[in-house]
């Protein structure tokens, strides 16, 4: 009937409020333990982020800290090339001194048979780019002057000497000419002219070397030696002694 018909609508309603707060319940649950999982993800990805930036900020000092010792290794370096470019500089400077020296005509590597260095052609030079040098020549009739006549620079042979502005590629047959042009001995037909270089040896001893022989009418071997070729420097004398025989 009609109670029967209430009861069970109660009973209905109360199974309803149950299951409701059950939901709830259980809601609540859900909501606890998502809060905690995500709080938990939320600790560990500071810490990750924490962890990254340490790294980072690790990465970035061991840079700029290999970067300063990669400037200061580049700079060892480079000082260290500077000092051995500047060794091997100045020790093959005075090996060349060494080798060439002022002592031309005393090297046996430099010398043949005859007493003469080997003849080696060197390059032209640029005469309307090179300045010339000032070359002073002494000439004697019969014979070459004497050391000793140079060995005091107020007692030199001045009355024999004229001065001809000249570059180290000039050939004896070019001076040749040119003294022909001042000497008239030195223009006749049998006139044979014999060059000398006066310079000072290691202990300053002026020395007399003779170098080569032209001829007024014909040419030689010796007449295309140029003065660089007989290594001539800048400073020596030109001794010329005329044959006349």
């Amino acid at each position: 009937g009609f109670r029967g018909r209430v009861r069970i609508a109660r009973k209905m309603h109360a199974d309803r409020v149950k299951m409701l707060r059950d939901d709830d319940d259980r809601g609540n649950d859900s909501d606890e333990k998502w809060k905690k999982d995500r709080g938990a993800d939320l600790e560990d990805d500071d810490k990750e982020d924490s962890r990254r930036g340490k790294n980072r900020r690790d990465d970035r000092r061991d840079g700029r800290r290999d970067r300063g010792r990669g400037r200061g290794d580049n700079r060892n370096r480079d000082r260290s090339r500077e000092r051995e470019r500047v060794f091997n500089r100045d020790r093959n400077r005075n090996r060349d001194r060494e080798r060439k020296g002022r002592d031309r005509d005393r090297s046996p590597a430099n010398k043949r048979p005859g007493g003469r260095p080997p003849f080696r052609s060197r390059p032209r030079i640029d005469r309307e780019k090179i300045c010339p040098l000032l070359l002073r020549v002494f000439c004697k009739l019969g014979e070459h002057h004497k050391a000793d006549e140079f060995k005091d620079p107020e007692k030199e042979p001045v009355d024999d000497e004229f001065q001809i502005y000249t570059w180290k590629d000039a050939t004896l047959g070019e001076l040749t000419s040119l003294i022909k042009g001042v000497q008239k001995s030195a223009r006749r037909r049998t006139a044979r002219l014999s060059f000398a270089f006066v310079y000072p040896d290691r202990e300053g001893k002026k020395v007399v070397r003779e170098v080569g022989q032209t001829f007024s009418t014909r040419r030689t071997e010796d007449g295309q030696k140029s003065l660089a070729d007989l290594y001539f420097e800048t400073g020596d004398y030109l001794d010329v002694a005329i044959h006349l025989k």
